[in-house]
């Protein structure tokens, strides 16, 4: 069960966090604060933040509280495990502007980089950025890379958070990840300057920048996967004739695919309409066996997308918008959505294997497997660990 390290999100490329383990457990940890953090394990241990600034080291067994150490504002990023360090990203995700896709910054109040004792809980060190930190970073090449929501790339030395160097590219960052593609190479997306950035993490040059129309949103919020030639997200764009997205206004959600080495756009293609959100606007996607699932910002549905063609190959009402990810396991994929449910599909089909009431939301805290364990964080606080079988062989109506 035992991970050496966790230096991205989600663990690799496709962002299917898996354990591989013998681990069969159920519990309930209660956190007192919303958790929009995926969280992570590495030997027996659960680390995951929520938004009132906690960060939670548990144990995967059984749901104990080993330690919890506090800062300011929200913890958002998924922990990373360097060595012997739980590195975070603290910051809020407030905007200065009612645009969505045109923000002048993201993030008031503190925001750093944060490294602590992963045994301990010790603080370690601590490294200001200019706007919120709640991209989760990754280690790229020996370096710390991050995208903060004032639009600049830090590259940080992981195990000092000593900067060397920062670089701004004028794309403001919100909920997306930085995602090592090779060559000593990260991917990363934001909006204000919608792009989808390729950038060397050794000094932040730029590989290549694919930009989206102007009215486009939900960019920075999403966490991109790779098959290696490839790179997938999701974002939403208005309804003509209107130019630009609003709050509560009625918004399509868009999926895309490009070129890994040059930028270039292989397909684009819409899913179904609905009232733009606050906040989260794009799903959380995961990529297997060729087929790309992610759900949706504004209509409760999950859906499989052929990663070739961009073609839909199924899809699958669920109770609420699935904005977080999904993990795929023997065949089936597991989610949670706003409604509250826990789900198991069939991956090739889309047919429900199963779906749990468990009484609380699931925003984009995403769950990870362990063993045969699904653990999630809620919108309500609560770290849930559930058997998959328990998943499976329950039908709520």
């Amino acid at each position: 069960m035992a991970v050496v390290a966790w230096t991205q999100f989600r663990i690799g490329p496709e962002s299917n966090a898996v354990v591989a383990g013998d681990l069969h457990t159920a519990w309930r940890t209660e956190t007192g604060g919303q958790i929009s953090a995926s969280p992570t394990m590495v030997d027996g241990t659960l680390y995951v933040g929520n938004n009132n600034g906690s960060l939670y080291a548990l144990n995967v067994e059984t749901g104990e509280i080993l330690w919890v150490a506090q800062v300011p504002n929200p913890l958002m990023s998924a922990p990373l495990i360097y060595d012997d360090l739980v590195i975070v990203g603290e910051g809020d995700p407030t905007s200065r502007t009612s645009s969505p896709s045109e923000p002048v910054m993201v993030g008031e109040g503190p925001s750093a980089l944060i490294a602590f004792d992963r045994l301990s809980g010790q603080l370690r060190w601590q490294t200001p950025l200019s706007g919120s930190a709640m991209p989760t970073p990754a280690i790229v090449a020996g370096i710390l890379v991050h995208h903060d929501g004032a639009g600049w790339i830090n590259g940080l030395d992981p195990a000092t958070g000593e900067k060397r160097y920062a670089r701004s590219i004028g794309s403001m960052a919100s909920m997306t990840a930085m995602l090592p593609v090779g060559d000593g190479d990260f991917i990363t997306a934001g909006v204000g300057s919608n792009a989808v950035w390729r950038l060397h993490a050794d000094g932040g040059s730029l590989v290549w920048r694919s930009p989206f129309s102007k009215g486009a949103s939900g960019i920075g919020d999403c966490p991109p996967v790779s098959d290696g030639t490839r790179v997938f997200c999701d974002y939403v764009s208005p309804v003509l004739p209107d130019t630009s997205t609003v709050i509560g206004d009625l918004t399509v959600e868009r999926v895309y695919a490009l070129d890994v080495s040059s930028g270039v756009p292989v397909w684009d293609v819409a899913l179904e309409s609905g009232s733009l959100p606050i906040r989260n606007e794009a799903a959380i996607p995961l990529l297997a066996d060729g087929l790309l699932y992610l759900g949706s910002s504004l209509a409760p549905w999950m859906h499989a997308i052929d990663a070739s063609t961009g073609m839909l190959a199924w899809e699958t009402r669920t109770r609420g918008p699935v904005k977080g990810g999904a993990v795929a396991v023997a065949g089936i994929v597991y989610f949670g959505d706003l409604g509250g449910y826990l789900w198991a599909l069939d991956a090739k089909t889309g047919r429900v294997v199963g779906n749990k009431q468990m009484h609380t939301p699931f925003n984009v805290g995403s769950p990870i497997v362990v063993g045969k364990t699904l653990v999630i964080g809620s919108d309500s606080g609560s770290v849930i660990a559930v058997p998959l079988e328990a998943i499976r062989n329950t039908h709520d109506s």
